[in-house]
């Protein structure tokens, strides 16, 4: 099938960050010219000493539960990537990590590494930019330097030079070779906004590196083909940003689904598949799929940014499946209370066959038409600001009052789980005040339906939005519920991520937060329910006596009762734990944002 990549792909989708790959394929699927395929190495090729120890390399696995027979984890590692423009000047490099004291290359003086350990392995890759670099008035963007580094390595394996160093395929190895993936030339050539895009890639490409140092064009544009569909975007070790993209050969294997059983992250340029359930066979390419678009999109959204990008029409079970028309589903205008959610795409027991008009099951009134092209016509303004990008130009206090207009108005025509009411909060969620945590509380709980229904349940997109909801409900003075919100969202990290990645870490930090504040409250109930005791008499002797059991059944009622109450303010003037959290509020926050993106991240995916 297709391959998540960095596309900006076209129309709608040029306007928004998309990941970056593509599906399998075989040689005979491309355009590409017989020597090229002749000159290409595989890793059988290659010398004895270098398969043995790649082999071993390639694809780790790993399995994080010993009751588990199936792999929970595989690593890839990059045939090419390269970082964005902004992380040049704090990330190596090589290893893409962030660093305040990194090393700057002395030939070109603008490469930054860790140290000199960092700087001889990215050599390989840096050699011909560090020449290029040294003449150019600036540094190239992502498209010109990635695509350089796929041309140069490319040709150095074309000619042999990967034999002469021993470290050219340390951690750099796949089972695929270069031209075995999907390429779509022929598609390509035939999409005016594809072809445009790469001539002037190819432009700025001559330009920085001169003809002598490159291949012929028509060899490179088999490359960026390769490139242009199946590289991926690579996130901060956090999973929380976009710090560059990447070209893995192996990952690029596995195919989309809207409905993934895997998600992959980043440790600086390894990409980890991992596994969404149990069940999952990570070594089971048939049956295994991650996701390559944001999934907080209706199916003719995410239908059209496939086909525009990695040009197949996508089957997968959630674009098949009739419930999932929810997500563009409308209320009924006809209902006094509690207005019946109705779909109005896709097919409805409540829908006629010959004449689509809508009947309420609950109310038994027909639509009118206007009011289902009115339902229609708000979803298709909320895409239209997403699409010209029309909040980001207004000052922010004018944004917050026209997207609580517009949540204000469209509430009274579109469900909660609709995902266009959805992303309306996705917009209005960055410009509220971070100290607003009843309304931040109140959007992260109106859109929580339609993140649990878009992505699958150990998705961290999920566990994040779950966190943030606990983290608010926790500032609103609500622990018990805090700390069930904040439980089910570090049970979803810990099961995808793992115990000892930095999101699950933050989470459970959170958590025992929460926990700590329950067990304040519940101290606090009991010392106060323990001064009202009835003290002991003659007649209180002689009546039954009343068990222990039912002393602690009141006691938890109280404690039940109390969760749906503000915390008492003896705990919040005693709590100078709390005090100092409610000042930093950002790094949760951060998560917030993120997700409503999202990694609601995935990350998202990036553009081309």
């Amino acid at each position: 099938m297709g391959r998540k990549h960095s596309a900006a792909a076209r129309k709608k989708a040029r306007t928004r960050k998309q990941h970056t790959k593509r599906g399998d394929g075989n040689s005979s699927a491309s355009t590409a010219p017989s020597e090229l395929n002749e000159n290409s190495k595989c890793l059988e090729e290659l010398p004895k000493e270098n398969v043995e120890e790649e082999e071993q390399v390639a694809c780790e696995t790993t399995t994080n539960d010993t009751m588990d027979c199936l792999p929970r984890t595989i690593d890839f590692y990059p045939f090419a990537y390269a970082l964005y423009n902004t992380y040049l000047g704090d990330h190596c490099w090589y290893c893409l990590a962030p660093a305040e004291n990194l090393r700057r290359c002395t030939g070109c003086s603008e490469a930054m590494f860790c140290n000199e350990s960092c700087q001889k392995l990215g050599w390989k890759d840096h050699k011909a930019e560090c020449k290029a670099l040294r003449s150019s008035v600036e540094v190239p963007d992502i498209e010109v330097r990635l695509l350089g580094r796929i041309v140069t390595r490319f040709k150095d394996i074309k000619n042999g030079n990967d034999k002469k160093d021993t470290t050219f395929y340390l951690h750099r190895s796949s089972k695929r070779c270069l031209m075995d993936i999907w390429a779509h030339t022929d598609k390509i050539k035939c999409d005016n906004f594809a072809m445009q895009k790469f001539n002037d890639i190819y432009s700025k490409l001559v330009t920085f590196y001169g003809t002598k140092s490159i291949l012929s064009k028509e060899e490179i544009f088999e490359l960026h083909c390769r490139d242009y569909i199946n590289r991926h975007a690579i996130s901060d070790n956090a999973y929380l940003e976009e710090i560059g993209k990447g070209l893995y050969l192996d990952l690029c294997a596995y195919d989309h689904s809207c409905r993934p059983n895997t998600i992959y992250t980043c440790k600086g340029f390894v990409a980890t598949l991992r596994a969404l359930d149990r069940n999952v066979s990570l070594n089971d390419r048939s049956a295994t799929f991650y996701s390559y678009i944001n999934l907080l999109s209706s199916s003719q959204e995410r239908k059209k940014l496939l086909k525009d990008t990695w040009y197949f029409d996508c089957q997968c079970a959630r674009c098949i499946d009739n419930n999932d028309n929810i997500i563009t589903s409308m209320l009924c205008p006809s209902c006094s209370e509690t207005p019946e959610r109705l779909c109005i795409f896709g097919e409805a027991p409540y829908k006629n066959k010959l004449t689509q008009i809508l009947t309420c099951p609950k109310c038994h009134v027909d639509v009118p038409k206007e009011k289902v092209l009115e339902a229609i016509d708000a979803m298709r303004f909320v895409d239209r600001i997403l699409e010209k990008k029309e909040i980001e130009q207004m000052p922010k206090k004018q944004a917050v009052c026209f997207l609580k207009g517009l949540m204000e108005r469209f509430a009274r025509i579109l469900p909660n789980v609709n995902v266009y009411m959805c992303k309306i909060i996705q917009l209005l969620l960055p410009l509220i005040d971070p100290s607003d945590n009843e309304t931040l509380l109140r959007l992260h709980l109106e859109s929580e339906e339609c993140v649990r229904f878009c992505y699958p349940p150990n998705h961290p997109a999920v566990g994040v939005h779950l966190s943030n909801i606990g983290y608010f409900f926790l500032r609103c003075g609500h622990p018990h519920r805090a700390e069930l919100y904040l439980a089910m969202a570090y049970e979803i990290v810990k099961f995808t991520l793992g115990s000892d990645h930095a999101m699950t870490v933050s989470k459970y930090a959170l958590l025992e937060e929460a926990r700590r504040e329950v067990r304040e409250v519940r101290r606090i109930i009991i010392d106060q329910s323990s001064r009202f005791q009835v003290p002991v008499t003659s007649s209180s002797m002689t009546s039954k006596p009343k068990s222990v059991y039912d002393d602690k059944q009141r006691v938890e009622t109280v404690i039940t009762v109390s969760s749906l109450e503000q915390v008492h303010p003896e705990e919040k003037e005693g709590s100078s734990e709390l005090a100092d959290l409610a000042h930093r509020p950002q790094n949760h926050l951060h998560d917030s944002q993120a997700d409503e993106h999202a990694a609601s991240l995935s990350p998202s995916a990036s553009q081309p």
